[in-house]
């Protein structure tokens, strides 16, 4: 039930190390060697210039004839947090849960409090954290604050993907029973956690999600402004426009509710351009008849006649006029039930057991198969080319969980597979 260890991990032995430049900085990559499956395993680790933070990740080769299958693999592993009788007295883990309008909610909790309870032994338990499916922060942000009381140490990371993950906290022991170690693993999806088995093949490679991990004197407060520092070197484009944050009108909220009209538009365009609007947004229900539920809808992208009677780029030249940039709703990932998108093969979309994957009553699209993204891509050019629009708001309502068989070894390797090709004639690819 644990990750702090396995095998192949245990017979790991050191092989090579080497480094290598970047823009950044340097990139550290240790290898390491299973001899009995032939394995190569990399531990790749990239620093930053004055920055206590590195950006890790585990890389795989199977050097082997035969196929392996992956459970697990760490992306990063910390050792040595506390003295293994006293973690529980050492040790203050900070968390942050989210939920729907209420994110980022830091927390502190002794390990026992998290489950991670002291047996004088190796424990069964652990104290852990994780997400299933495409909402990464769905229940808590993918990072961690572990501050050591004791020393004024604090080790802190962040999972940088943005499907599944998990984390834990716990012991190992190396000898007769009795725990040697306080560890945490940090890791993407795996087969226990998410149904992310992967099946290796000969001379094939399997990378891991990248990890942030780093380690400050102090507590909470210098950990943070360390990850902060590390998201402005290492995380943030540089962009001409990036201190420019130009004010957005969107219809949705408090006003049309997914009900918009060329005659609700007109008098909200007036007003937010005399407020001094630069951007207006039409949200969702712009492609549903009147009265049509625009949910079980969602798909084909084309205006609705029965809300814009002179057309949608009517309004849109409207909101120019007004000298505002014309914007529109979308949530490219789905097709409604009854939409006529739901009519494309099965292969278009996530599967599971034979069925299609159905929430919220829509589908789920599938964007490994190259017609999904041609059909997108063929929308984006239309709505910019034909109708002028200037901002497309992308939407994101419905949560993957583990994913689809498709194409896959498992559910969630499909969420992080490669694009694959389509056979001519085929619904599978």
């Amino acid at each position: 039930m644990k990750s702090g260890m396995g095998q192949p991990g245990a017979r790991l032995l050191f092989a090579a190390c080497r480094e290598e430049s970047t823009g950044a900085g340097k990139r550290l990559i240790c290898t390491h060697a299973d001899s009995l499956l032939n394995l190569q395993v990399d531990s790749l680790y990239d620093g930053f210039d004055g920055v206590p933070v590195v950006r890790r990740h585990s890389r795989v080769t199977n050097n082997n004839n035969a196929a392996i299958g992956i459970e697990f693999l760490s992306s990063a592993m910390l050792h040595g947090l506390a003295a293994p009788p006293e973690y529980d007295h050492e040790l203050r883990i900070h968390v942050a849960t989210n939920s729907w309008m209420a994110e980022g909610q830091w927390h502190t909790f002794r390990p026992s409090e998290m489950g991670f309870v002291e047996n004088e032994r190796t424990s069964w338990s652990e104290a852990s954290a994780g997400s299933v499916g495409s909402w990464s922060t769905e229940r808590y942000l993918p990072m961690a604050i572990v501050e050591n009381v004791k020393l004024g140490l604090t080790w802190f990371w962040q999972i940088e993907h943005n499907g599944s993950w998990y984390w834990e906290i716990s012991n190992a022991s190396l000898r007769s029973g009795y725990a040697d170690d306080v560890y945490a693993y940090i890791g993407g999806p795996d087969d226990l956690h998410s149904a992310a088995w992967k099946r290796l093949g000969p001379g094939e490679t399997y990378e891991t999600v990248p990890v942030a991990i780093g380690c400050v004197p102090g507590g909470f407060d210098q950990a943070v402004e360390a990850l902060t520092r590390y998201r402005r070197v290492a995380c943030v484009r540089a962009s001409k426009n990036e201190s420019r944050c130009p004010v957005i009108f969107n219809d949705y909220m408090n006003c049309l509710w997914g009900d918009p009209t060329e005659e609700k538009e007109l008098p909200l365009i007036a007003a937010a351009a005399k407020a001094g609007c630069e951007y207006f947004v039409i949200d969702a229900g712009w492609y549903a008849e009147i009265k049509e539920d625009w949910s079980q809808t969602i798909g084909s992208w084309q205006p609705s006649s029965s809300r814009w009677p002179h057309g949608l780029k009517f309004v849109f030249d409207q909101i120019r006029r007004c000298g505002m940039v014309p914007g529109l709703w979308l949530e490219p990932e789905v097709a409604g039930a009854k939409s006529v998108l739901a009519e494309r093969p099965d292969s278009w979309f996530f599967m599971r057991h034979g069925k299609r994957v159905l929430k919220n009553s829509r589908y789920l699209l599938d964007f490994r198969n190259p017609a999904v993204r041609a059909y997108l891509d063929e929308v984006i050019t239309r709505l910019v080319n034909d109708y002028g629009v200037g901002y497309i708001k992308l939407d994101y309502n419905v949560d993957s969980l583990q994913g689809t068989e498709l194409n896959a070894d498992s559910f969630g390797q499909a969420c992080l597979s490669t694009t694959v090709p389509i056979s001519p004639g085929s619904k599978a690819f």
